[in-house]
């Protein structure tokens, strides 16, 4: 018995801490144009002083690399999406306390906002955000709760703005 409290023990202090304060990103879905929806979350990265740095067109790149990949749809089609784009931009602001706070976080930038629109159901567009890994401590914690609110708000105003 004693074996097996120490086993616990040893795995609850070597585990990293639960993460409950951070959720999982909310995935917005609503019915909209995609390329309207995509030109609101342009407009609204940019209204907040940031530059779009890239535009990834997933949906293309499936499409084009499904032969390659020996990739198809049980619907026999190349990609389950209509449309699927993702942007990339960075705030300098929130990256500089980021990297203050811990090196390691050099990785979260730069952030990511996806959106997508299936075959299965046409005119129902979904948009969210890549949640950032931060290195460990304390005040990685504390700017990860400011990034992700930050990014979670874009789509909360995107997703406004298109309904």
């Amino acid at each position: 018995m004693i074996r097996i409290l120490t086993t616990i023990l040893i795995a609850l202090l070597t585990c990293p801490p639960a993460m409950a304060e951070n959720a999982a990103p909310k995935v917005h879905s609503l019915q909209a144009s995609f390329e309207d929806v995509l030109l609101e979350l342009q407009e609204v990265v940019i209204n907040r002083g940031l530059v779009v740095d890239y535009t990834g067109h997933v949906d293309k790149m499936l499409d084009r690399t499904a032969d390659a990949a020996g990739s198809v749809t049980d619907s026999g089609e190349t990609s389950p999406y209509l449309h699927a784009k993702y942007i990339q931009f960075c705030s300098a602001k929130l990256t500089h306390a980021a990297v203050s706070a811990n090196p390691q976080n050099l990785a979260i930038c730069p952030y990511i906002i996806y959106l997508y629109e299936t075959r299965a159901v046409p005119g129902t567009i979904h948009i969210g955000y890549r949640q950032p890994i931060f290195g460990p401590s304390k005040a990685s914690r504390k700017i990860e709760a400011q990034i992700n609110n930050f990014l979670q708000a874009i789509v909360d105003d995107t997703v406004q703005a298109s309904e």
